[in-house]
């Protein structure tokens, strides 16, 4: 049974074994579902081949549909700084160091239940280029009672669009972390706090 990967971005890695198809002449005289893999490269096609599938009941040959890790080129660090029950500071660093303009930013931190596929301001980040992005977060981890700071590594993706139609997206780094120093209350006239 033939497998096939949709590569929209033609960014997937090719392998000797695969039938590449990046043209509608190859796909017309290779795609017979004979070979064992095929990889193909291109939104129309990709798309051309789905609908093609689903006519003939076949979706199921459809084994991966890539979206591009940009983890190397797109570095996203996130560092989190709480005290107490006060709002925290969310500070966002995307480095661009591809050579595409990003749009459309989507952020995802597993740790935080309130920042799943959160849409960051409107900005684009040019090639080469980067920005410092600051939100303000109210909810987030409380710490047990018996500690009185805490740090927990972050980890999450963005996603953006590049290129008018295409997907991409990269993991937090491993700088992405979350710092909550409680605060508690000394006892003492003019309620003065000890951390």
């Amino acid at each position: 049974m033939s497998k096939i990967i949709l590569d929209p971005t033609g960014s997937y890695p090719r392998k000797n074994h695969y039938t590449v198809i990046s043209t509608e002449v190859e796909w017309l005289k290779h795609f017979t579902l004979n070979h064992e893999y095929y990889l193909i490269q291109g939104k129309a096609l990709c798309n051309w081949t789905k609908e093609w599938l689903r006519v003939w009941n076949k979706l199921d040959l459809i084994i991966d549909t890539n979206k591009q890790d940009f983890s190397e080129t797109v570095i996203v660090n996130c560092v989190v700084k709480c005290e107490g029950l006060k709002p925290g500071e969310l500070t966002i660093s995307i480095h661009n160091y591809d050579q595409i303009t990003l749009s459309n930013l989507y952020l995802t931190i597993n740790e935080l239940p309130n920042f799943q596929n959160v849409k960051l301001s409107e900005f684009i980040i040019p090639p080469q280029d980067q920005i410092i992005h600051q939100i303000t977060i109210s909810e987030y981890p409380q710490l047990p009672p018996d500690k009185n700071t805490i740090t927990i590594p972050l980890s999450g993706k963005i996603s953006f669009g590049f290129n008018d139609d295409h997907l991409g997206e990269s993991k937090l780094g491993y700088d992405s972390y979350l710092t909550i120093k409680q605060i508690y209350n000394s006892g003492f006239q003019g309620d003065l706090d000890d951390f």
